[in-house]
C-alpha cells in the first residue's frame, strides 16, 4: 500500500485572516472604482448647487446684503460678470472655497420672485462648467401710523400687500408714536404742553410711563429700525433766560432699562437740536445743533463729527446715504460718510420750472420731492410731489384739481415706495387742535409705487412707518 500524503490544514485562525484580507482587497477595489466613476462623473458634470442662505427680509430693507450658495465641492474663481439677477438688480459676485457670494448693491423690491444664476462654475481641476441657479422671493415691511378720532385715537399696523387693520394700541391724546423693540413708544401732551413718555407692549397692553430728567413738551420721536434704541426731545416749557432744557436730545435703551441719557455735542454739553433723525438700519444719529452745526454722532462711542454748517433739518434718506439740509443758498444734501455737499436744483417738469421743498435724496443722486409749479401769471400754484432723476421730474402725486396739500411723505427703505400724507381739501380748515403737533381731522396717506406713480392703496391716518 502507498503511503498518503495529506497536507496539514491551516489552523481555523489563518483561514479567517486570509479570507478577511481577500475580502477587504475586493471592498477596496470596488470602492476605488465607484470614487473614479464618480469622481469622472463629477469632472463630466460640474458643481452643483448642495444649499443656499439669504435674509429675505434684510435684503429689502438695506443695500449690501448677501445671498450665499453653497456648492458640493471646492470651487475656481468664479468671474466677476458671470452673475445675472432676474428682475434686473445690480449684484457683484466672489468665490471661496464651497461658497460663492452674491452682494446685492441696492436693496430689493417687497415681495418680489428673484432668480440669481451664476455661470461659469468650475472645479479647481477643471472639467465640466455648470450654472449654479437660485430663486427666492423677498419679504415685505410692516407698516405702522396714527389715526387720530373720537373718542380714541388709534396706532394702527398694517401691511403693504393686505388691507388687514390691527389696532396695537388707542388712547387719548396721541401726539406722536413709534415702534422700538417689542413695544410701542408714545407722547401725549397737557393744555400746557407738559408732555409723557408711555412705553406699551401691544402683545399684554402692559403700559408704564418713562420717568423724565425734566418737566417739558417731549416730541420728535425716532427709534433704530432694528434694535432697541429710543430718541426723542424735550423742550423748557418756559426757558426764560437761561434755558436749563431746550430741545435737548435724549436717547434710552428700552431693552436694557429705563435710564434716559442726554446726547452730548462736541463741548461735552447736552445737545439742544432744531431737528435730528437715526440713520436707518443703525444706531448712528444725525442732527443739526442750535448753533447751526451738523453733526454725525456715534451713539456707542459718543464720537461726534461735524459736517457742515446749516439752519433747517430737512430729512435722512430712505437709504441711509444722505440728510437734506438748508441754508441761505437753498436746499443740499450731504453725504453723510464723508460730509460732500451736492446743492439741490429741480429738473423741469415738462416745460415748467418747478420750486423745490421737502425731499429725500438717495445715493445716486435721484430726488423724492415736494416741488411748487407757479402759473405764468404767478396768479395760481399747484403743490406736486415729483420723482427727479436729475435730468427730467415726473409728478408721482398731485391732489385732485389741486384742492389739496401735500402735508408730508416717506419713502421706504428700498425706494420702491413712497407714503403721501394728503390734506383732500385745504378750503375746509379741519384742525384737530392739538396742542403739539396739530394736524387736519381729515389726512388720507396713499401708498405710490416710485417706477410707474400707480397708487396701490390708502389708509386713512398720517405718521407713517416702514419698519
Amino acid at each position: 500500500m502507498s503511503p498518503i500524503s495529506i497536507s496539514p490544514r491551516p489552523p481555523e485562525g489563518e483561514h479567517s485572516i486570509r479570507s478577511f484580507r481577500r475580502t477587504f482587497a475586493w471592498t477596496c477595489a470596488v470602492l476605488l472604482v465607484l470614487c473614479g466613476i464618480f469622481l469622472t462623473l463629477g469632472y463630466l458634470q460640474g458643481p452643483k448647487l448642495s444649499s443656499a442662505q439669504v435674509d429675505v427680509d434684510a435684503v429689502v430693507s438695506s443695500s449690501d446684503q448677501t445671498l450665499r450658495l453653497f456648492a458640493n465641492q471646492t470651487l475656481a474663481s468664479v468671474e466677476a460678470g458671470a452673475v445675472t439677477v432676474e428682475p434686473d438688480a445690480a449684484a457683484t459676485v466672489s468665490s471661496e472655497g464651497d461658497l460663492v457670494s452674491v452682494q446685492f448693491a441696492e436693496a430689493l423690491d417687497y415681495n418680489t420672485e428673484y432668480t440669481v444664476t451664476v455661470e461659469g462654475v468650475m472645479s479647481p481641476s477643471g472639467g465640466s462648467e455648470s450654472t449654479l441657479d437660485y430663486s427666492f422671493t423677498t419679504g415685505e415691511p410692516q407698516l405702522y401710523y396714527l389715526d387720530r378720532g373720537e373718542p380714541n385715537d388709534e396706532i394702527v399696523k398694517t401691511a403693504l400687500s393686505s388691507q388687514d387693520r390691527t389696532v396695537l394700541f388707542s388712547g387719548e391724546g396721541i401726539q406722536e408714536f413709534v415702534p422700538v423693540g417689542d413695544v410701542l413708544a408714545v407722547t401725549t401732551a397737557a393744555a400746557d404742553r407738559a408732555g409723557t413718555l408711555t412705553l406699551v407692549n401691544p402683545e399684554t397692553a402692559v403700559s408704564e410711563q418713562v420717568l423724565l430728567p425734566e418737566e417739558g413738551e417731549v416730541a420728535d420721536l425716532d427709534a433704530t429700525s432694528s434694535g432697541s434704541l429710543l430718541g426723542f426731545t424735550i423742550s423748557s416749557l418756559d426757558p426764560g433766560p437761561i434755558s436749563a432744557v431746550s430741545h435737548t436730545l435724549y436717547t434710552m435703551d428700552v431693552d436694557r432699562g429705563r435710564d434716559v441719557v442726554a446726547v452730548t455735542d462736541l463741548d461735552g454739553e447736552p445737545m439742544r437740536v432744531v431737528g435730528w433723525q437715526f440713520v436707518p438700519d443703525s444706531t448712528t444719529i444725525v442732527a443739526l445743533t442750535t448753533e447751526s452745526t451738523l453733526v454725525r454722532v456715534d451713539t456707542t462711542s459718543g464720537l461726534v463729527v461735524p459736517l457742515g454748517g446749516y439752519f433747517e433739518f430737512d430729512r435722512v434718506s430712505a437709504d441711509g446715504s444722505t440728510v437734506v439740509v438748508v441754508d441761505a443758498r437753498g436746499s443740499a444734501s450731504v453725504t453723510l460718510s464723508d460730509g460732500a455737499e451736492l446743492r439741490l436744483f429741480p429738473s423741469l417738469i415738462g416745460d415748467e420750472q418747478p420750486f423745490l421743498g421737502q425731499t429725500d435724496a438717495d445715493v445716486a443722486g435721484n430726488l423724492v420731492a415736494k416741488m411748487v409749479l407757479v402759473s405764468e401769471d404767478g396768479g395760481s400754484f399747484s403743490s406736486v410731489l415729483a420723482f427727479d432723476d436729475g435730468e427730467q421730474s415726473r409728478i408721482l402725486y398731485q391732489t385732485v384739481d389741486d384742492k389739496g396739500a401735500i402735508l408730508d411723505f416717506q419713502v421706504s427703505p428700498n425706494n420702491q415706495f413712497v407714503a403721501v400724507e394728503v390734506q383732500p381739501n385745504v378750503s375746509n380748515f379741519d384742525s384737530d387742535e392739538y396742542v403739539v403737533n396739530p394736524r387736519p381731522q381729515s389726512v388720507t396717506t396713499y401708498l405710490v409705487e416710485i417706477a410707474t406713480g400707480t397708487v396701490t392703496r390708502s389708509v386713512e391716518g398720517f405718521g407713517f412707518l416702514w419698519r
